[in-house]
């Protein structure tokens, strides 16, 4: 697949008019947010909107993580189907979900209108389509779900985004935007008002002891930040070692955009397992319509076949969209879906005046509008109606989600014991140029990376988190952790959470230049 750069490539940061200032010094503030993608900003935005002096902390820079990588459908249809959440929650807390998107929605167009951001938000309908006699089965279990649920929303033949062969459940008053343009916006706002983004800062701890009047955050620089509440809005928490990632497992979703004759405002799902996900919008270089289509999800570190992925994407694109040109661009991202399939946003268990939002389960960029409202009322003493839904104390409440919560669990376990796997290669010769492998020394496994000049570049397979053994990604030049979804680059370095450090050197020595390749 011969692709070029183009808006829609991920990892995409944004041009800011103001850059990102370096934390030269300890800091005081009343809430500190670690993490400026869409969770963060927008949390941010609304705890300055209500008095509150506020620091942003980011690892690496403003929405390089996977907020870079959404395809920003908004919408009240979750990944998880109304009839499952009834079926785990309750009648009224698929109510409670469905009205919480409807809000998240809401939120969004209020910033987007109130600050006078260019983003091309626009309201559209969405289409869950079928194929086959099952899906159909499926479709109208969904529809009384939806509406029993509040939801608007009727079966139609079809739907104008040709997913399926088969009817269509239609849900109006659904949204889109251009997610750089509206965070662009969101951050020259803050910036405005005086509220300091600080990056590249990597956060190593955080003490939240009863008896301490603030939170301290600590800093691989050294420098601190004390605060009276904390926001952690990283995807992936970094400060629970444990008891969160029980909870969720993490996921790598493939996206692609090509050229199309013609926008169709509207956003469509199949019912497909693996799942896709389409809507069109504006290349950003050239104005012309593109066609984003994403899904093929899985496990992360747990497939080799990434660059398949696409390939599977582009060829069902071809099938339904035959009047499709070019691929311009492929990227992926990382959803984090939880047993229970609700995001968890709200008090950290076991630390005091800390707050999390993940668990997004695809369904990022409203969940971000959620946990802005939610975290700010939790943070000022104000009742919200969603507190408890989200609350990430919670437990599975039904025995579907506590089977979802014991197979990936068990999961997990059985990814422990690739320390007794066979290696990889057998020597560093074996790997091409480019490439990289894990390979055993003794009882250690070392993770190779080869570079295209043949220099090798050796460091611990050893997950700095809880110690599983990395998986190397072929297609994304990354070594992935297949136990909780830490990420690092070719060279060891961190890309994504929960692991707060690089991948350990093996060795100081001059790097060996392999004959592979």
């Amino acid at each position: 697949m011969n692709v070029k750069r183009s808006p829609f490539q991920a990892p995409r940061e944004l041009e800011l008019s103001v850059a990102p200032r370096a934390l030269d010094r300890d800091r005081t503030a009343d809430v500190v947010v670690i993490g400026a993608g869409m969770a963060g900003l927008l949390t941010a935005l609304e705890l300055s909107d209500r008095g509150h002096d506020v620091v942003i902390l980011e690892r690496s820079a403003v929405v390089a993580g996977d907020t870079g990588a959404t395809t920003a459908h908004l919408t009240t249809v979750l990944d998880t189907r109304y009839f499952a959440l009834a079926a785990m929650h309750g009648a009224a807390a698929a109510r409670s979900f469905a009205t919480s998107h409807m809000r998240g929605i809401a939120h969004l167009e209020r910033v987007s209108n109130a600050y006078g951001i260019d983003c091309d938000f626009r309201r559209v309908s969405g289409f869950l389509c079928a194929t086959g006699d099952s899906q159909r089965v499926t479709l109208a279990s969904e529809l009384r779900a939806a509406k029993d649920a509040g939801i608007s929303c009727e079966l139609v033949k079809a739907a104008p985004l040709p997913l399926g062969d088969g009817p269509a459940l239609h849900f109006p008053h659904q949204a889109e935007l251009d997610p750089l343009g509206f965070l662009n916006g969101v951050v020259q706002e803050l910036d405005r008002r005086g509220v300091r983004v600080h990056a590249p800062v990597t956060v190593q701890s955080l003490d939240s002891s009863v008896a301490a009047e603030q939170v301290t955050v600590s800093t691989s620089s050294g420098h601190k930040v004390r605060a009276n509440f904390v926001v952690v809005a990283t995807g992936t928490p970094m400060n629970d070692i444990v008891t969160l990632h029980t909870k969720q497992a993490p996921y790598r979703t493939y996206a692609l955009a090509a050229e199309i004759p013609e926008l169709i405002h509207a956003l469509g799902w199949d019912l497909d397992e693996p799942y896709h996900y389409v809507r069109t919008g504006l290349d950003a270089v050239t104005q012309r319509p593109v066609l984003i289509v994403g899904g093929e999800d899985h496990k992360v570190g747990q497939e080799v076949d990434g660059s398949q992925r696409w390939q599977k994407l582009e060829a069902w694109l071809r099938d339904r969209f035959p009047q499709a040109g070019a691929v311009l661009s492929h990227w992926s991202g990382q959803v984090l879906e939880t047993s229970d399939g609700a995001a968890f946003i709200g008090k950290n268990p076991g630390q005091e005046r800390v707050y999390v939002v993940t668990g997004h389960s695809g369904n990022g960029v409203t969940y971000s509008a959620i946990a802005a409202e939610l975290v700010s009322d939790a943070i000022d003493g104000i009742e919200n109606p969603f507190q408890a839904l989200y609350d990430p104390a919670r437990k599975p409440a039904s025995l579907d989600a506590l089977g979802r919560f014991v197979r990936e669990n068990l999961n997990v376990a059985e990814q422990y014991t690739d320390w007794l796997a066979p290696a990889d290669a057998a020597r560093v010769a074996d790997i091409p140029r480019g490439e990289g492998a894990v390979l055993r020394r003794g009882l250690k496994r070392i993770a190779v990376y080869v570079d295209p000049a043949g220099f090798t570049h050796e460091m611990s397979a050893s997950c700095p988190h809880l110690r599983g053994v990395v998986a190397w990604n072929s297609a994304e030049k990354s070594w992935d952790c297949p136990c909780h979804g830490s990420r690092f680059d070719c060279y060891g370095k961190l890309l994504t959470g929960p692991a707060v450090s690089d991948l350990e050197r093996v060795s100081v020595a001059p790097m060996s230049k392999s004959k592979a390749g």
